[in-house]
């Protein structure tokens, strides 16, 4: 039976299926996945988590994550805080909650309850910005100007388990155009993997308006990896201090960098519902394995 919840982070909504134990690769195909975060024909949602089994006995879960697209990310700041809530939940108020991704292992811990919103604070490890070495940028002598409508784009890029290329704006865009250079920066050839967008209005040293563009998925109500990229991107430019507000669509959240470099994410998760696929939605599957 493939019991699901369905939670969201600042209106990034997604599905959770408890794999721990459990075989679900059935439902891990590209197909499927579009299927199910198809808000007419499936449940829909920004993405799908799995939770498994650690590879690592010390750990208390492994966290597998795909895009709306179908393909696979390495993190998602917003839906790890999901995976702590429904493990802390279903599984005896165990904190803090150790949880592999393809990031590296993440610690979350909850910060308390209000109206039905609980609070995580995670830790989220320390930025990179050498993304040439992990083959997420090209060589410097191979890259391309990035001109864009007669403006020569300058992103940060940054990596804080999934890569971003973090844009400094003076002014604001329209949606429509930040659409356009998200996706035209997310599959360019600088960027071989492909690359998350962030749109940066910097408030003060301290504060900042993000858009996001989501590898695999567009423009999002909110990213936690985005908000942290765009801190450690900020704070090593010169243009912010920690801790900063990030304030996003969807809502706020508060990144803080310590002088090790380590960053830390604090921000709401909400359970929305829970259930089950039908066994008529199942068969259905099948057509699309």
């Amino acid at each position: 039976m493939y019991s699901f919840y369905k939670m969201h982070g600042l209106g990034n909504h997604f599905v959770f299926f408890d794999e721990m134990g459990q075989d679900f690769s059935r439902l891990k195909k590209p197909r499927i996945i579009q299927l199910l975060c198809d808000q007419r024909r499936g449940i829909g949602a920004d993405g799908i988590i799995f939770i498994m089994d650690p590879r690592d006995p010390k750990h208390h879960c492994r966290m597998q994550m795909f895009n709306i697209d179908g393909t696979e990310a390495e993190m998602c700041g917003n839906a790890i805080r999901g995976v702590a809530h429904l493990f802390k939940t279903h599984c005896l108020g165990i904190e803090p909650v150790r949880i592999e991704t393809g990031g590296g292992l993440r610690e979350v811990r909850c910060e308390g309850a209000k109206d039905g919103t609980a609070f995580y604070r995670v830790e989220m490890g320390t930025a990179t910005f050498d993304l040439v070495s992990t083959g997420e940028l090209v060589l410097e002598k191979d890259r391309k100007p990035l001109d864009w409508e007669g403006e020569k784009l300058e992103p940060v890029h940054v990596n804080v388990g999934n890569p971003h290329a973090v844009l400094f704006i003076d002014e604001p865009w329209d949606e429509d155009e930040m659409v356009r250079v998200g996706a035209w920066l997310e599959t360019h050839a600088n960027h071989p993997r492909r690359i998350n967008v962030e749109f940066v209005q910097v408030l003060s040293q301290h504060e900042v308006r993000v858009h996001v563009w989501e590898r695999g998925c567009g423009m999002t109500q909110a990213c936690g990896t985005g908000a942290t990229g765009v801190t450690a991107a900020g704070i090593k430019t010169g243009k912010l201090q920690s801790p900063v507000t990030v304030h996003m669509p969807g809502g706020d959240l508060s990144i803080s960098q310590e002088k090790n470099g380590t960053l830390y994410m604090a921000g709401p998760v909400q359970e929305v519902a829970s259930g089950r696929l039908t066994a008529a939605f199942l068969r259905n599957l099948q057509t699309l394995v």
